[in-house]
């Protein structure tokens, strides 16, 4: 077993996931923040809506991956101050990844509107029983839902720049632990 690296499906796991939550936080910007056509704009709604299915399947997956198999040690260089502050990064991520997902499910839920969700055009999303046509509930999942992606936004930049930060300047390189080759001069 490799302790300097995660196991194959959780990096291809992190690297899809990393590449759905991209697309769903431009997706979201745009459908907040631009003029869009009502046909294209119910379209992206239907295909953002489809990636939060998978990105809630997916995490569900993660966490098992993250149960049953131990993530590589840190380096023995990296202060403990970097340990405690990366450990709670990942916490505040796996929370964002899993909370705006279940907060946009909620709106959709709750929304007075009742349209569904059909996850890419193959089968239908249920709603969460019980919460249909909720005002309170479709509020607070707004709220929610729109202010967790703005710090998900931050807490990605801050996650890349430490992870940039470790390779330019404490000359640690981590990406390797996430699948990404080390060069040959490299040391870790």
């Amino acid at each position: 077993m490799n302790t300097q690296r995660y196991n194959k499906y959780a990096i291809i796991l992190h690297w899809v996931m990393a590449l759905c939550f991209f697309a769903m936080l431009a997706s979201g910007l745009s459908m907040e923040h631009l003029e869009l056509e009502k046909s294209f704009k119910f379209n992206l709604y239907q295909w953002h809506k489809s990636l939060g299915v998978l990105l809630i399947v997916a995490f569900i997956i993660r966490i098992a991956i993250r149960l049953f198999h131990k993530p590589p040690k840190w380096p023995e260089r990296l202060s403990s101050f970097d340990k405690k502050a990366a450990a709670l990064g990942h916490y505040a991520l796996y929370a964002c990844m899993i909370l705006i997902p279940l907060s946009g499910w909620a709106m959709v839920s709750s929304s007075s509107y009742g349209l569904p969700t059909i996850v890419f055009d193959l089968f239908q999303w249920p709603h969460i029983p019980g919460i249909q046509s909720n005002a309170d509930v479709n509020f607070a999942s707004k709220v929610s839902h729109k202010y967790m992606a703005y710090g998900f936004i931050a807490l990605i930049i801050l996650h890349i720049g430490a992870t940039l930060k470790h390779k330019m300047f404490d000359k640690i390189n981590l990406l390797p632990r996430m699948g990404i080759r080390k060069q040959n001069n490299e040391h870790k």
